[in-house]
């Protein structure tokens, strides 16, 4: 349960720590590539004792991820800046029905009505999210479609590592796969780094460093913790997933109010309180 608990709180503390980059003047990219850099060092650091595999049959895995973890954290990052943690939250976190999808087509996890009731009012809850003041004010109306983006790119995320401690990756390999998938979206956004600052059109600032540092050792407990909860077998991940990302939803909105007053509309209200019940649904019925 306190890998579960981890999870949660570091979770929490990617968006929150996002939100804050705008109101430091961090650029977001550059935050990014570092606190991706941080990450990986950080569980190549503890993965040191791991024996590496060289024939190990997941390293296409982390490639992928990679890919994702940095595509989807950028849209994470402009949507809690531009519309909201909570909107953020709620797309990001209401995915969880892709991978508790797929356990159940694939690892036979348990299914009932409730369940899939549960995946339906997520569906519904995502879609209220990203009816904001923001967005009625600005008239941009391609505004919803960031949420939809993480909801999915999130969901697969989810579903990969869900399939790469199920079936491909040793548990005693679990921290060397973090560190890998990590370093591959390290590299991804360093390319991108290189070309802008070659071209002079930004420049790599001392704060954007150290928001990266801040961000990095957050992230990488936020995926080693739930790797850890998916090992403990404590519950199975269909379960596990929804009360993860349950106990996400409420305490960044909590966080959000409390550290930046983030107003949410009757739309907001009503898409956090049916994806909170939505996951009930999925984990306790």
């Amino acid at each position: 349960m306190i890998w579960l608990l981890i999870s949660i709180v570091c979770n929490t503390l990617l968006l929150l720590i996002l939100k804050s980059f705008d109101r430091f003047g961090i650029n977001t990219l550059h935050g990014i590539v570092v606190n991706y850099l941080t990450a990986g060092s950080l569980a190549l650091y503890l993965a040191s004792e791991q024996p590496a595999e060289a024939n190990a049959s997941w390293y296409w895995i982390p490639l992928v991820l990679g890919s994702l973890f940095i595509s989807i954290f950028f849209l994470i990052a402009r949507t809690a800046q531009t519309i909201g943690v909570s909107v953020a939250t709620v797309a990001n976190k209401m995915s969880v029905v892709i991978p508790v999808v797929l356990a159940i087509l694939l690892y036979h996890d348990p299914v009932t009505f409730w369940k899939i009731a549960g995946m339906v009012i997520a569906l519904l809850a995502v879609w209220l999210t990203t009816k904001t003041n923001e967005q009625q004010a600005t008239g941009n109306s391609k505004n919803w479609l960031f949420p939809v983006l993480i909801f999915f790119g999130s969901g697969i995320i989810d579903a990969l590592i869900n399939y790469a401690q199920q079936k491909a990756v040793p548990a005693e390999q679990s921290v060397r796969f973090i560190a890998y998938s990590f370093f591959a979206a390290f590299a991804i956004g360093a390319v991108i780094l290189i070309i802008q600052l070659v071209r002079g059109s930004s420049k790599l600032a001392p704060r954007s460093i150290l928001g990266g540092i801040c961000l990095g050792i957050p992230n990488y407990f936020s995926i080693y913790a739930l790797m850890r909860a998916l090992q403990a077998g404590v519950f199975d991940s269909s379960t596990l997933y929804p009360i993860n990302n349950m106990g996400i939803v409420a305490l960044s909105a909590i966080g959000a109010f409390l550290l930046f007053r983030e107003k949410l509309n009757r739309w907001n209200m009503a898409g956090i309180i049916l994806a909170i019940g939505a996951i009930a649904l999925m984990t306790f019925c």
